[in-house]
């Protein structure tokens, strides 16, 4: 197939994806949520949309479309990089073009957090069969925002840039969803929230046909995108010219401490291509997964008293706080936050643990360099935020009630209780102490 044929192709799915879009944007006056994190599709995704709002008159423009870009803030750190640069060139562009469209970051609150939870409770390294990072990291953050928007609306419409020929699990997620006929399916979670999903029959040749074809209405780099992943995937990202040449491949980027896969194979593309940073990392990694099941690196009760693997020890817990300042030190990146660190300090108390214990581990890493310091009351959210004022009003120590309150959360949908109250009357020491 000649070059032109090739454009002519690519030109006719973009037509008919940026008219697809226009005819859902127009027919009804719920905001869109579109959800950004950095790679080929979801750039492609906001790429359109972008386009597709420039096209309307600025009459026709008439209902919002919210950008978030997820941070977990344990994301590879080219990754992250690269969404902090393209989120501020999007509301730029967006405001210099007149265009509805409003770029927000969500992160996870502080005690949702990846360290916080494996480090400051012991939760054991994520696995298919325990993967509690999932909707702590990713999915609370957009509800949340999703939840505030649909509370000022009434309504919204969550695009997402997700495929059927990303892996053959997504496409069976996306069947049983489907509703045939129908443009928006009902959200199974969110309550008058709507899912659309229009580049859903795209393949991935044809993504980067449009990502590396057309320019990028907001002045970001995909250029740059598609070198990312050609060295994630170990190989060449050649433009496609014809249905013989291999597109980039489908390297995923995500988490760099993701201990769900056997083998980080995109990171480990990464190093092989030159990028010595990411070795550490993976190596960090590559521990965290090591070190999940061993029976020495786990205490012999769970959290609900009965026998069996339970949090990691404390033991681990500190050496684990050991290594990840050690990496941060060698490569020269914040991988944990002081908030974490605050948080950590917190729940080791409650557990027992001398509550100078972090920054003693600190002192040994960084020796003179002060610790950072938490905010004062770092992610509060307004469920705690109205308990922050209760407090105030009623002369009750907030951390103390905080704490109360996380360990009631923790052990509340547990039939055995067994050493709740201990907890609880450390908790309430600790804070006289304090």
């Amino acid at each position: 197939m000649a070059v032109g044929d090739v454009r002519r192709k690519t030109s006719n799915f973009i037509d008919d994806i940026t008219e697809e879009l226009k005819i859902a944007y127009m027919e009804d006056a719920r905001p869109w949520v579109i959800g950004f994190s950095g790679g080929k599709d979801s750039t492609a995704l906001a790429q359109f949309v972008f386009y597709m709002l420039m096209d309307l008159s600025k009459k026709s423009r008439h209902k919002k479309v919210f950008i978030i870009a997820s941070d977990t803030l344990v994301e590879m750190p080219s990754i992250e990089d690269r969404i902090k640069k393209e989120i501020a060139l999007m509301q730029t562009a967006a405001y210099e073009k007149g265009l509805p469209i409003e770029v927000y970051g969500v992160s996870p609150v502080l005690h949702d957090r990846f360290w916080v939870n494996l480090i400051g409770k012991g939760y054991p390294s994520p696995n298919t069969r325990f993967r509690w990072c999932t909707e702590r990291l990713k999915i609370n953050p957009t509800s949340r925002f999703v939840r505030e928007k649909v509370s000022q609306f009434g309504a919204v419409a969550i695009v997402l840039g997700s495929r059927i020929s990303e892996s053959s699990t997504r496409a069976q997620v996306m069947e049983a969803y489907r509703i045939e006929g129908q443009r928006f399916r009902p959200h199974r979670d969110l309550t008058k929230a709507w899912v659309y999903m229009p580049i859903q029959n795209l393949s991935t040749e044809q993504v980067w046909d449009y990502l590396l074809t057309v320019d990028n209405p907001w002045g970001g780099d995909n250029e740059g995108l598609a070198m990312l992943y050609r060295m994630a995937s170990g190989g060449e990202c050649p433009m496609v010219i014809d249905e013989s040449t291999q597109p980039c491949g489908n390297s995923r980027f995500g988490c760099w401490c993701c201990t769900v896969v056997d083998r980080d194979k995109s990171m480990e593309s990464l190093v092989a291509s030159g990028e010595e940073k990411f070795r550490p990392l993976l190596e960090f990694r590559d521990h965290l997964r090591r070190i999940r099941d061993e029976d020495w690196a786990r205490m012999n009760t769970r959290k609900n008293g009965t026998a069996g693997k339970g949090p990691f020890t404390h033991a681990i817990r500190h050496d684990l706080l050991k290594r990840l300042l050690q990496l941060q030190k060698e490569v020269d990146e914040i991988l944990i936050q002081g908030d974490e660190l605050a948080a950590i300090t917190e729940m080791w108390a409650i557990e027992g643990q001398p509550v100078d214990m972090v920054e003693r581990i600190w002192r040994h890493v960084f020796e003179e360099e002060p610790m950072p310091e938490g905010k004062e009351n770092p992610a509060l959210s307004k469920e705690e935020q109205l308990l922050e004022d209760i407090c105030m009003e009623h002369n009750i120590p907030f951390e103390m009630m905080r704490r109360l309150r996380d360990l009631e959360e923790e052990y509340g949908s547990l039939r055995r209780r067994h050493g709740l109250p201990d907890l609880m009357r450390e908790a309430v020491k600790s804070s006289i102490r304090e």
